[in-house]
């Protein structure tokens, strides 16, 4: 399989709707920096989400999803 189709199929598409200021000033800083608005996107995301500790918080509901989840999670351990 050539990269960009397995890159085509590990991702996922999400729909933001943004106010036209803020897609106008996104637009132009990707002109400006000859950088695609998707690129952009994805740093901002990446960088709120590391900033703001969310790895603990996704730890945590991991751990709260497999504590609920253990009889279920043994059964199909053992298929």
């Amino acid at each position: 399989m050539a990269t960009n189709e397995k890159a085509t199929k590990d991702t996922q598409v999400v729909t933001v709707r943004l106010p036209r200021d803020v897609y106008d000033g996104l637009r132009a800083l990707s002109f400006a920096t000859d950088t695609s608005i998707n690129e952009l996107v994805l740093r901002a995301v990446g960088n709120h989400m590391s900033q703001e500790g969310h790895r603990e918080l996704v730890d945590a509901a991991a751990t709260r999803v497999r504590e609920q989840y253990r009889v279920a999670l043994d059964k199909l351990a053992d298929l």
